[in-house]
């Protein structure tokens, strides 16, 4: 049974053109609410919202709350906001987005996708398994899909809500889930957490409240032992090379991967992941096991059919022979793991790295030195602040000098520090040649560069392909 909470209420979004906040909509519009928003820049989104009746303004002002029942915000907005602040002058109550979608939840079964990486495109898998399994579940993406019109929320009228869950504030923990999956853990959003156990003790807590008729889905390899102990639910482990749920026969290829799922001693078939990387397929298998605890018949090689989320890895064109290609990952190890996705290719990769907030370039920087190895060319933009204050010392020119200081050992020197993209364009342009892939990275506002390079490909002189390099096999 759905819930009633917020029916007839109007709710205003903060940020609503953002991915996550803008999501909410079709799934407060589902149970009754009037929605309004708005946020600072015009986009895509604003429009497809607008088509749905949503009344979206542009800038912000305290006017908006008008005849307004209840404040959502989005975590980047800042806590002094015009809007926020007169929401509270005026007592009305304001939620922060993980917070309505804990609420959105109720009188559902619930299945939610945490951990540091992995989690928008293993929710989507898991999400496109069941749809097609005609479940007809509720369904909330942290990432844009064309399947759900251009957003990341389906407004099914099933009882199975499908929810990636937000850990970098700690929201996740209000989610009471009948399975979850935690993807994994890494080194990120420690400083809300205060340290790396504090971060283990967190999600521990949360995986304790799972009921003993539910289930979680952890790797096989690489979390403590420590983050199961006591549950009283099912715990499933899955990993490529073993675990309750593995792989045989992986083949990892340029355009994705196949493998044929393995469930206890029972072969399920061959499953056809349509994103490259092993990290990927780790991801399908993961989704693959979730789908079956909640639709044990439902029919896993559809999988094949899934379409990628946006901006992750997006193939944007191939002019003159040179792919381009687009990436969210911007965390030291989701940047390893995309340019050994891209290396697939068979090419020569050069990545152009926007780094994403001050704290975790900082945080991270021993790691990034290391993220790019299998990188031929580097390019690192201005970092993308979110709203953060800048930190003395930790910008795009000592992290390109860091990184020239450790590839010289390795004969590459292509690293630069960039004003603009129009300065990565002209560093990476004049080094890519037919058969390489140039791939953009980063979570900031770096997504408009990769139509750039199109162009800037399109345009240039034909120029000859310096060989392939061999293709990695897992």
């Amino acid at each position: 049974m759905i819930t009633t909470r917020f029916r007839g209420l109007h709710v205003h979004l903060l940020g609503i053109g953002g991915a996550g906040v803008s999501a909410l909509v079709p799934l407060l519009q589902r149970v009754g609410a009037v929605v309004s928003g708005c946020d600072l820049h015009d986009a895509a989104m604003i429009g497809r919202l607008r088509g749905r009746g949503v009344a979206c303004s542009i800038g912000h002002d305290p006017a908006h709350l008008a005849g307004v029942d209840l404040v959502v915000h989005s975590a980047a907005v800042p806590s002094d906001h015009p809007e926020l602040t007169e929401a509270r002058r005026l007592g009305l109550p304001v939620l922060t987005r993980g917070a309505c979608l804990i609420q959105l939840m109720e009188g559902s079964r619930t299945l939610a996708i945490a951990g540091s990486h992995g989690k928008t495109t293993t929710t989507w898998m898991a999400a496109h398994l069941l749809t097609e399994a005609g479940i007809d579940p509720v369904v909330m993406v942290g990432g844009a899909v064309q399947a759900l019109d251009g957003g990341g929320a389906r407004a099914g009228t099933g009882n199975v809500f499908i929810a990636e869950t937000d850990e970098s504030d700690g929201s996740f923990a209000g989610v009471e889930p009948e399975i979850a999956v935690v993807t994994n853990l890494d080194y990120e959003h420690l400083r809300h957490y205060g340290s790396f156990a504090g971060l283990e003790n967190a999600f521990h807590a949360w995986l304790m409240r799972i009921p003993p008729e539910g289930a979680v889905i952890l790797p096989s390899s690489g979390l403590s032992p420590r983050l199961t102990v006591g549950l009283r639910c099912r715990v499933l482990r899955v990993g490529l090379d073993e675990g309750d749920w593995h792989a045989a026969n992986v083949e990892l290829g340029a355009d994705g991967s196949r493998m044929h799922v393995i469930a206890g001693d029972r072969d399920l078939g061959e499953v056809r992941v349509s994103i490259p990387g092993s990290h990927m397929a780790l991801n399908a298998l993961m989704a693959c096991a979730a789908a079956r605890l909640v639709a044990p018949a439902c029919d896993l090689s559809v999988l094949g059919r899934c379409e990628r989320v946006r901006r992750r890895f997006t193939v944007h064109g191939q002019p003159a022979g040179i792919r381009v290609v687009e990436d969210y990952g911007h965390h030291p190890t989701e940047v390893r793991a995309t340019i050994a996705a891209a290396r697939l290719g068979g090419g020569r990769v050069h990545v152009v790295f926007q780094p994403h907030r001050y704290t975790r370039t900082a945080d991270c920087f021993e790691a990034f030195t290391q993220a790019f190895d299998q990188a031929h060319a580097v390019a690192i933009l201005p970092v993308y602040a979110a709203s953060e204050s800048p930190i003395p010392g930790v910008n795009a020119a000592d992290l390109a000098a860091a990184l020239r200081q450790r590839r010289s050992g390795l004969g590459e020197d292509t690293v630069v520090s960039c004003r603009d993209q129009q300065d990565a364009i002209a560093h990476i342009g004049a080094l890519a040649a037919p058969g390489d892939t140039v791939l953009v990275l980063g979570a900031g506002d770096v997504g408009t560069l990769a139509p750039r390079f199109l162009d800037f490909f399109t345009l240039a002189p034909a120029r000859e392909s310096p060989g392939l390099m061999p293709v990695i096999k897992r």
